[in-house]
């Protein structure tokens, strides 16, 4: 299992380009991502990277949806604390105690603003 430092992000998005386009920006100012088509896959990975410094959540997803997977996650000790921001059309139904909620679409300037304020980017 590899640890996670203080600028791991978790991406969990249904929608590849979009995924793809958070992990490239994040990246490019020195994060690193890991990314979950769905819940399940996010709870999988979860179990590699032990404690990222935010998980990007959104909640309509096939599979295991953001409701499923923010309640699982609460449920893991070592993840205790970890800010979770919902990234959704639905924001509106965001579950209780969610970090932030940021309507879709959402800008690259604000994804960075959010991030940085809760990761400490890796120095280049």
């Amino acid at each position: 299992m590899t640890k996670a430092i203080a600028h791991t992000v978790l991406i969990v998005e249904d929608e590849e380009d979009l995924r793809e386009l958070m992990q490239t920006a994040l990246e490019s100012r020195g994060y690193v991502v890991v990314t979950a088509e769905e819940g399940q896959d996010a709870l999988f990975k979860l179990e590699r990277i032990e404690r990222p410094c935010l998980v990007l959540l959104d909640l309509l997803m096939p599979g295991m949806n953001g409701w499923e997977f923010y309640t699982k996650m609460r449920q893991l000790p070592n993840l205790d604390g970890v800010p979770v921001i919902v990234h959704s059309s639905a924001s509106e139904r965001a579950p209780a105690g969610v970090t932030q909620v940021i309507q879709k679409p959402i800008t690259f300037d604000r994804l960075l603003a959010v991030v940085s304020k809760y990761c400490a980017a890796a120095p280049n």
